[in-house]
């Protein structure tokens, strides 16, 4: 569950693209700033999880969906109401840390299953699916432009369809959901990309669009380790 409740949550608030603010930047800065806000994201989830594994962290079930869904949301919430840089960021700090610390156990189910082989040709392959979608994004925004409320829409269907397979072992078996998962996500990280060339170039908006990206690509990443370890 820690990998499918987020992304939704801040693709629906539309009105956090139209800010705009005192703290504008040039594009050329404002991207660098996302890039940046987005690396350091994904860079404190490895040295969260690499430490929660190092310690064993298994957590109960209650402090699992503390973890992977409570606290992200709430930080989702602060970081799309907040008027300012400093609180978006506060509110990008409560989904990075939990998030990065039930990647740990998360890791280790695969570790356990594929060795650490398997985690490295997930993060290969994250990567180039994320280098590809991010030039492709930048390049050609008016295709992505049009792909909002498609992927809104297969977004929402997939969350539904993940909340029923909890119930439907076979559904829960179906590898073609895994497949839908890797799309939308690939898909969402050029579409970001087309939006940080589209809204205002303030410093508050380049903390939404890192949260976006942050999701997009801790989701596919997620997704590409279930799928690498159906077919092992």
């Amino acid at each position: 569950m820690a990998d499918l409740q987020q992304r939704s949550l801040l693709s629906s608030g539309n009105a956090v693209w139209d800010r705009s603010g005192t703290d504008s930047l040039s594009r050329r800065a404002f991207l660098g700033l996302i890039g940046g806000l987005t690396f350091y994201g994904l860079a404190l989830n490895a040295i969260l999880a690499t430490w929660a594994m190092q310690i064993h962290f298994q957590p109960g079930l209650v402090l699992f969906l503390v973890l992977g869904i409570g606290l992200p949301m709430a930080g989702i919430f602060v970081a799309s109401r907040a008027n300012s840089m400093p609180v978006a960021l506060l509110g990008y700090h409560l989904l990075l840390i939990p998030m990065g610390l039930i990647l740990g156990p998360i890791l280790s189910v695969y570790i356990n299953i594929g060795g650490m082989a398997l985690v490295t040709r997930a993060l290969t392959l994250t990567g180039c699916a994320v280098g590809v979608m991010t030039l492709l994004g930048l390049s050609y925004p008016n295709i992505f432009a049009k792909l909002g409320g498609v992927l809104f829409a297969a977004l929402i269907s997939l969350v539904v369809l993940r909340l029923v397979s909890l119930f439907v072992p076979s559904l829960a078996a179906a590898g073609w959901i895994d497949w839908l998962a890797a799309g939308i996500f690939t898909l969402y990280i050029g579409y970001d990309c087309h939006r940080a060339m589209s809204i205002p170039a303030t410093g508050r908006n380049s903390v939404d669009v890192a949260i976006s990206l942050y999701l997009d690509i801790y989701n596919l990443f997620l997704t590409i380790l279930r799928l690498l370890s159906r077919r092992d």
